[in-house]
């Protein structure tokens, strides 16, 4: 059943791999490539380790880590994913690979482990969290960046979860992409405003969206707290985003 919810998570991105890197390349979250730089050990430590990249998408992220580490290692669900990643971001010391992350079975061979805004997608954190810990070398380093749903504790949160009931993912999506719209066309200009207008409001990309499913933030620090002792957590880029970074003891 869980695989069967993951099949179905990749098919969303199948649909939809070249749109994704695109709107990444166009309106891509700007937060995430610096502070992934800062979390990476130092040149001298990485250069003859290994890292991996789950659900790397179309290797964004995976490019930045072969600049640090001799190998990266970089799964993805999505097989056209993986192709565009293969087509785009190929590197000498980077191996893609279609895979699920409970798959990856190198126990202890990673100096560095990310996961980035792939995490909302499993069917069950505690499971693929536990799994990510095995993965890791002693002392290596795991990052985690992420989302989770609002948990409606404070009276703004309660407010903002009333509007989710009350209207509908789509049509809030396509209200934010009009907003941008008009933010772009001063910002970017018409063209390229145009373009992510475009993109971002194609069906395919609409029903990708929807199917998203948010841990919330106490399902998230529950796992931490049972498997990663001395967790460092912090917000990134609003309420809502996440970054998790935990060393293994060495």
């Amino acid at each position: 059943m869980r695989r069967t919810a993951r099949r179905a998570q990749a098919q969303s991105f199948d649909r939809v791999a070249r749109d994704y890197d695109r709107l990444a390349e166009l309106d891509g979250n700007g937060l995430i490539g610096p502070r992934l730089a800062s979390l990476l050990p130092a040149a001298d430590r990485a250069a003859h380790g290994r890292a991996l990249d789950l659900g790397c998408g179309a290797g964004r992220h995976t490019v930045l880590l072969a600049q640090r580490f001799a190998h990266v290692d970089a799964v993805d669900l999505s097989g056209p994913m993986i192709e565009v990643a293969q087509t785009r971001r190929t590197r000498p010391n980077v191996s893609y690979r279609q895979a699920d992350l409970l798959d990856v079975d190198d126990v202890g061979q990673y100096r560095f482990v990310l996961s980035a805004l792939t995490l909302h997608h499993v069917p069950d954190l505690h499971a693929a969290l536990s799994h990510i810990k095995t993965l890791l070398a002693p002392g290596g380093r795991l990052v985690v960046i992420d989302m989770f749903a609002c948990d409606a504790a404070t009276s703004l949160e309660r407010l903002h979860r009333a509007f989710e009931r009350a209207v509908p993912l789509r049509l809030r999506l396509h209200g934010l992409a009009l907003y941008k719209l008009g933010v772009n066309i001063v910002s970017r200009g018409p063209a390229v405003a145009w373009e992510i207008y475009r993109l971002s409001t194609r069906s395919a990309w609409l029903d990708h969206r929807v199917s998203d499913r948010f841990f919330s933030r106490r399902e998230l620090e529950r796992s931490c707290q049972a498997l990663f002792p001395g967790h460092q957590m912090e917000v990134l880029g609003g309420p809502r985003g996440v970054v998790l970074r935990w060393d293994a003891p060495g």
